[in-house]
C-alpha cells in the first residue's frame, strides 16, 4: 500500500520545515504540504481533495494549530476509514473564539507576505466546522487519533479541548512534551506515525 503524509500548517503560515522533517524521516514516503487557503471552507475541500486522491493510500494527516482543528475536522468527514491516522498539535480547537482577537483586522502572511482581512464570515465558517466536530465526537464517529500539547505552548489554552476529550467515549492517544506553540520538535509524532503503520517499521 503506498504511504501518504498531509501535512497541515497552522493559521497565517505556511508549509515548510515539518514537511521536510517528516520527509527526512519517512524518505520513501509521499508527503504533501499544501499552501490551505485562508477561506476555511476552501482550506477543508483543498485537504479533502487531497484524501480522496489518495484514499486507498496509508495516510498520516499530521496537522498544527488550525491546521490539527481542520484535521479534526476531516476525521468525521472519513470516519469510516481504518486507513487514516491523525496527528493533532497544539490544536486550535475552538478558533472561532481563540482568533477573535484578529476579527477585522488585515494580516500579513509571515511566509508567503500574503495579505488576509478577518472578516465575520471566517469566524463563521470556523464555528460551521466546530459543530460537526462535536457531534461526530458525541457519537464515537471519530477513527483512533493522536493528540500532541506542548506544556510551554504560550498561546493556547488546553483547558477546554482536554475535558471535551475526555467527555467522550472516543479513541485517543494524549502526548505531552515540554514544547511551545510552534511544536518544532517532532521526535514523538515520527514515533507515534510509525507505530500507527507496519509499513514504516
Amino acid at each position: 500500500m503506498k504511504k501518504v503524509i498531509i501535512s497541515l500548517h497552522g493559521f497565517n503560515s505556511g508549509p515548510g520545515d515539518k514537511a521536510e522533517e517528516l520527509q527526512k524521516h519517512f524518505p520513501d514516503c509521499e508527503v504533501i504540504a499544501p499552501q490551505l487557503p485562508y477561506d476555511p471552507l476552501q482550506a477543508v475541500e483543498l485537504i479533502k481533495s487531497i484524501v480522496d486522491k489518495h484514499i486507498d493510500s496509508d495516510i498520516h494527516i499530521v496537522g498544527t494549530s488550525l491546521g490539527a482543528f481542520y484535521a479534526m475536522y476531516i476525521s468525521t468527514v472519513y470516519s469510516t476509514f481504518d486507513n487514516i491516522n491523525y496527528y493533532l498539535l497544539n490544536i486550535s480547537f475552538e478558533p472561532h473564539i481563540t482568533l477573535r482577537r484578529y476579527e477585522g483586522k488585515t494580516i500579513s502572511n509571515y511566509k508567503t507576505q500574503e495579505k488576509f482581512e478577518t472578516t465575520p464570515l471566517f469566524f463563521e465558517q470556523l464555528k460551521a466546522l466546530y459543530i460537526p466536530i462535536k457531534k461526530g465526537y458525541s457519537s464515537n464517529c471519530i477513527y483512533s487519533s493522536d493528540y500532541f500539547i506542548g506544556t510551554e505552548d504560550e498561546v493556547v489554552d488546553f483547558t477546554n479541548f482536554v475535558n471535551f476529550l475526555k467527555s467522550f467515549e472516543v479513541p485517543y492517544r494524549l502526548h505531552y512534551s515540554k514544547q511551545d506553540h510552534r511544536f518544532s520538535d517532532l521526535t514523538d509524532v515520527v514515533k507515534a506515525i510509525r507505530h500507527n503503520s507496519i509499513l514504516f517499521i
